[in-house]
């Protein structure tokens, strides 16, 4: 299959078997990202779990023991959400801690990664019930933000058992995919239905070589194949991959800086950055994308 490359946009029509339609979404998911805006990451975890109750998802928190985070934390929660059955698992993964600033209080967090993390929500949500040839989990890593600890723990418990990994980070605007892969063996099977899902929804997916590190990095050094990927406009995603690819070439103005590197990190991570639409988009990208990985692995 031809690779959907910087700025090309695949309109090749497939077979869509398991296409998602977004016809009986999940209702107020601006007002439920709203919720995860809060002055700690521990008051984070509580509504998220509050949100999930809502919905009738159980689930299960997994302590880890982590060096001191800016705010002193020494002990980290992930959440969990298990589906289907099976020796063999994929594993989606959001980040639900927001950055610690210097003042001491929080970024907001919205577009880093309150956006990702409802947006597994609604994946959830779309998968109960559902007859899946492999185990699903559902990961929602805290820590992400000093070190990746929470996927670090994560992988280090259940690694012998994970096949692919799907990692979504900042996915709170814009209408296209920049995504990035690792080496590791079996890569090919989940490249091949993430451009499958591109080309079915006529979506602009850019491959950006080097993308910033996510969670995706824990599955990278144990050798898992993994998929990260996130969401902003054409225009900024082409900057992203000239400004870290292109070099002295890349035609940007000395000094460039991304619209995303001004918003995440700092207080203008806020809920007027979101579009509701992007949040539609990532939920049926997600969803198709790891649906046709449970229809491909062995």
């Amino acid at each position: 299959m031809t690779k959907c490359g910087i700025l090309t946009i695949c309109f090749l029509l497939i077979s869509a078997p398991f296409l998602y339609s977004l016809e009986d979404p999940i209702p107020d998911s601006l007002r439920n990202l709203a919720r995860l805006e809060q002055d700690s990451n521990h008051a984070r975890l509580k509504a998220l779990q509050e949100i999930l109750r809502e919905r009738d998802i159980p689930y299960e928190l997994q302590t880890f023991e982590s060096r001191p985070s800016p705010h002193g934390r020494t002990q980290g929660v992930n959440l969990v959400i298990t589906f289907g059955k099976g020796s063999r698992e994929i594993t989606l993964g959001a980040h639900y801690d927001a950055y610690e600033l210097n003042n001491g209080v929080l970024a907001g967090g919205m577009v880093d990664n309150g956006a990702g993390t409802i947006i597994l929500v609604r994946v959830a949500e779309a998968l109960k019930g559902r007859d899946l040839r492999h185990r699903i989990r559902i990961a929602f890593f805290d820590m992400e933000e000093v070190g990746m600890l929470g996927s670090k723990a994560f992988v280090a418990e259940h690694k012998s058992n994970i096949a692919a990994a799907i990692n979504i980070d900042i996915a709170g605007f814009g209408d296209a995919l920049g995504y990035g892969f690792g080496n590791a063996e079996g890569t090919a099977r989940i490249r091949r239905a993430l451009l499958m899902t591109c080309a079915e929804q006529l979506l602009t997916c850019i491959d950006v070589e080097n993308l910033p590190p996510s969670d995706d990095r824990s599955f990278q050094d144990a050798n898992i194949p993994v998929l990260s990927m996130g969401f902003m406009s054409r225009l900024m995603a082409a900057q992203l991959w000239l400004l870290l690819n292109g070099g002295a070439n890349s035609g940007l103005e000395k000094g460039f800086v991304p619209q995303i590197r001004k918003i995440i990190h700092t207080p203008e991570d806020s809920i007027d950055k979101i579009d509701p639409a992007t949040l539609d988009l990532g939920v049926q990208v997600v969803l198709n994308t790891v649906l046709k990985l449970d229809a491909d692995l062995e």
